[in-house]
């Protein structure tokens, strides 16, 4: 089927909608006070009111997460890094809670994430942007923000990041866990997702990259764990499901250039087009990003990156550097490139210092970059 073709009256009316979607109030912003059972929670549409002001300590950092597609408040993700960051007690723990317009609906998982929820995360990102303005004219140091965000939750904060700029309040620093792929990166890309523009610092996990995360260098500073191209983190699987399909489960999450998009003419091709440029599949690597960075929380001095240009030198100097830097809170916001380190197969990760060096299995290096 050729890309010339008109747009079906279906697939006009499905894109002009999706482009039109207003946030609904299933968008929320939580305050955490000590545990995950307690807290304050107000609408992330309205500005923010004095009683949740009150939840923030002065004294203390803000932290804000937020999830990817299909990602949800009790899911393990979120649990674990919300849990992380309260354990410290050296944080004012938020989430953004966007999980009803997280869900596919009625479009199904492919197209639910094409033309609902992408678009939607924009929108979201942008009302968060607004919330923390509403912080900074609260009296609360903006210096003192940071956001992180899994899969399509890292542009969610990005989207944030550059609405906060705009209004002359720069953020800090936003991590990103392993930010999705799909729409953001490659051929495809509809939209310009989190990069080094959207905050002071930007450091960026990479552990699926190719598959449901991105594979291009966009941050202040990239890690790259256990890299290798076209590989899987260690433990996890290759999986046998396609990608965007039921069968691989908790989805969190490359497409055409959105002109492309709209030349398709029926629904089921462009199910076809958004599968074949999605084709690896397995949750296990994209999950590592927040498993890794979770276990940084918790013993920020544990999991050491090292400092290359690219892949191929990190592996043919078996991680021999004179740049390191820790995962996590201890990231030095004055680092910048690309870092690489290899983990264990099982939590815990860390390997110490050992995890400079490549792991004993050497992944195949072809190219001179880190991606070919």
């Amino acid at each position: 089927m050729k890309w010339d073709r008109e747009l079906s009256p279906f697939l006009r009316i499905l894109f002009f909608y999706s482009c039109t979607i207003e946030i609904t109030s299933a968008a929320f912003l939580r305050c955490y006070k000590g545990t995950l059972e307690d807290y304050l929670v107000t609408p992330l549409d309205k500005p923010l009111p004095p009683t949740f002001l009150s939840c923030l300590d002065s004294n203390l950092p803000i932290m804000i997460y937020t999830f990817g597609y299909g990602g949800r408040v009790a899911g393990p993700a979120t649990t674990a890094v919300l849990s992380a960051y309260i354990a410290t007690r050296k944080r004012n723990v938020l989430l953004m809670d966007w999980e009803e317009e997280a869900k596919s609906g009625i479009l199904g998982i492919a197209l639910g994430y094409a033309f609902s929820v992408v678009p939607k995360s924009k929108k979201i990102g942008k009302e968060m942007g607004e919330r923390l303005i509403d912080i900074v004219d609260a009296g609360y140091n903006m210096t003192h923000v940071h956001l992180v965000g899994h899969s399509l939750g890292a542009h969610v904060m990005g989207f944030a990041g550059r609405r906060s700029r705009e209004s002359g309040h720069v953020v800090p620093r936003i991590t990103g866990l392993d930010p999705a792929r799909a729409l953001f990166e490659g051929t495809f890309a509809v939209l310009r997702g989190l990069d080094r523009t959207c905050a002071k610092f930007v450091d960026i996990i990479h552990t699926d990259p190719r598959g449901y995360g991105t594979s291009v260098s966009t941050g202040t500073v990239d890690i790259w764990p256990n890299y290798s191209p076209g590989g899987t983190q260690p433990g996890c699987s290759t999986g046998s499901h396609s990608m965007f399909t039921p069968e691989d489960t908790d989805f969190e999450h490359r497409t055409h250039n959105i002109t492309d998009i709209l030349k398709v003419t029926n629904v089921k091709y462009l199910k076809e087009i958004l599968r074949h440029v999605l084709r690896k599949p397995n949750l296990c690597s994209h999950d590592r990003s927040w498993r890794y960075y979770v276990e940084a929380i918790a013993a920020p001095t544990t999991i050491l990156a090292a400092g290359a240009p690219d892949y191929k030198t990190w592996a043919t100097n078996y991680g021999k550097t004179n740049l390191t830097i820790y995962l996590g809170e201890l990231t030095s916001t004055n680092a910048e490139g690309n870092f690489y380190f290899s983990t264990n197969s099982e939590s815990p990760f860390s390997r110490g210092r050992e995890g400079l060096k490549p792991s004993r299995t050497k992944p195949k290096v072809t190219g001179t970059g880190i991606f070919i």
